[in-house]
């Protein structure tokens, strides 16, 4: 039912047989197994414009006070802005009332419906910017906030301000979605208390991790106090190894991500090469990177229905198996160093140097936690040390090489393809073995190498060290007691056969 989202509501004969449609789809979800059913709408898109209106009834259109065409996100002289998707589409915009008046009813719509929330795609800002007059009042309220006095009130010299005040302008863009969520949330609220609410927050790169917050107002930061969680599509960056040998992963982003998601749930759904058709042990790769940071992983398959069961059953073994383990999955990862975020240079700083510095500490296995404390610096990227008044400047070639030598109980593996994530809690050290080298064939077909007999070593906190079992969801994979010796609170083993992941218990 997302479609009611750009093209309308439909007649009251329409809307019943709509609503009963969707009621029996979320009932038929539901006797399946599927836990929540989530519906779709657009936050911003309207489709045809000229016909968007046309088959509402008089009661339902008697609650606007403006045409549709009214509700257009405009620009720095009133005029309407064109979508930068083209084609039909036009953007909405989000602080318009009787666009959200208009928003709240496809919510009531599909909740009363019987499904369990709502994900809203395209929560996003013109790149020129809305200058609409409800735009231009919110951002004076949003300098008023700030500290700022004798603001104007005429909605031209408001326009003018926000020209000459851009990168103040830029971060109240910020802000707009987060409000629009925020409403949304509430409102679904009024009509099931337990309604959860998300929405797109893009990123379909790492590298626009900066600039989407400029370029269309993602800033995943605010919007992440208002969703009940946080929603990641990424359109290439999904782990595996490229036939060249380069290896791709997304735990970096993962861990970006922890240091501004005010602690909501992050979930994200990691694809190669656009290609939404992924095949089975790519995807239940990524599944393990995901868990392996704390996240989940979210699966959009739009597999041809003759292969259909295949591809789902061959994912299948690694949802029950996290399942299974769920308890090993909320454990807090291990931080041997600390790498300063400066996220609020967004509006002003082109790249995002601590994704660098992320990517390296990952593919040398690592362990380190993402922060946006006030102390970082505003220029550059430090890393810290835990309790220590040690720190390291990145922006000095040299600085991975420093870092290992001041970490004499690193991580340290024999395999490049290998990644080691650590999480440790009162009782156990729990482990992530995450196998790189798996390559894309094709849409439905992957290669595994697998690793064997990989010598690892790594610290534990725990006193004393009964046994150490592997579990994993791969038959071929070494599974039960791992032999281990132990030395000043250093484990050292090796694990005979690693498929796709695996995950150590220490206790």
């Amino acid at each position: 039912m997302g479609s009611l989202g750009y093209t309308g509501l439909p007649a009251t004969a329409a809307l019943d047989d709509a609503k009963q449609a969707t009621a029996a789809y979320n009932h038929h979800a539901k006797q399946q197994g599927i836990q929540l059913s989530i519906a779709y709408v657009c936050a911003t898109s309207i489709v045809n414009l000229k016909t968007f209106s046309q088959n509402w009834t008089p009661d339902f259109r008697a609650q606007f006070s403006t045409p549709p065409a009214d509700w257009l996100q405009q620009d720095k002289d009133g005029h309407p802005l064109p979508s930068w998707y083209g084609g039909d589409y036009r953007p909405a915009c989000m602080n318009n009332p009787d666009w959200r008046k208009y928003e709240h009813a496809i919510v009531s719509f599909q909740i009363r419906a019987g499904s369990d929330g709502i994900f809203f795609d395209n929560p996003t800002v013109h790149p020129q910017g809305c200058y609409c007059p409800f735009c231009m009042k919110k951002f004076a309220a949003y300098l008023a906030a700030q500290g700022a006095t004798d603001l104007p009130s005429d909605i031209p010299a408001l326009r003018h301000l926000a020209v000459t005040r851009s990168e103040d302008f830029l971060r109240f863009r910020g802000t707009i979605a987060r409000d629009f969520i925020s409403d949304m949330r509430s409102y679904a609220r009024t009509i099931n208390p337990d309604a959860l609410v998300t929405c797109n927050n893009s990123l379909n790169s790492p590298e626009v991790f900066f600039s989407q917050c400029r370029d269309y107002g993602y800033n995943i930061d605010q919007l992440a106090q208002a969703e009940d969680w946080i929603l990641l599509e990424d359109m290439g960056n999904q782990p595996r190894t490229l036939p060249a040998g380069q290896q791709i992963e997304y735990a970096p982003t993962y861990e970006l991500i922890h240091s501004i998601s005010h602690d909501k749930p992050i979930v994200a759904i990691t694809i190669a090469d656009a290609d939404y058709h992924t095949p089975p042990n790519l995807t239940r790769l990524a599944m393990a990177e995901a868990a392996a940071h704390n996240a989940s992983y979210l699966l959009w398959p739009t597999w041809p229905e003759n292969i259909r069961s295949a591809m789902s059953s061959s994912i299948r073994s690694e949802a029950d198996f996290l399942r299974t383990h769920a308890d090993l999955m909320s454990i807090p990862e291990r931080a041997d160093v600390i790498l300063y975020l400066p996220y609020q240079t967004w509006p002003t700083a082109k790249d995002c140097h601590a994704l660098t510095i992320a990517r390296a500490l990952t593919a040398n296995n690592i362990s380190y936690k993402v922060t946006t404390d006030s102390s970082a610096p505003a220029q550059g990227v430090l890393l810290d040390f835990p309790g220590s008044p040690r720190s390291i400047d990145t922006s000095k070639p040299d600085w991975l090489t420093t870092l290992r030598s001041q970490l004499p109980s690193a991580i340290t593996t024999t395999n490049p393809s290998l990644r080691v994530t650590i999480h440790d809690d009162p009782a156990r050290t729990v482990v992530h073995l995450l196998n790189l080298n798996i390559q894309k064939i094709s849409s439905y077909q992957d290669k595994i190498v697998p690793l064997a007999g990989v010598k690892i070593s790594f610290t534990t906190p725990l006193p004393s060290i009964k046994t150490i079992t592997a579990f994993s969801a791969d038959p071929a994979a070494t599974q039960g007691p791992i032999p281990f010796t132990i030395a000043d609170h250093t484990i050292t083993l090796s694990v005979p056969a690693i498929s796709i992941s695996t995950i150590l218990v220490i206790e």
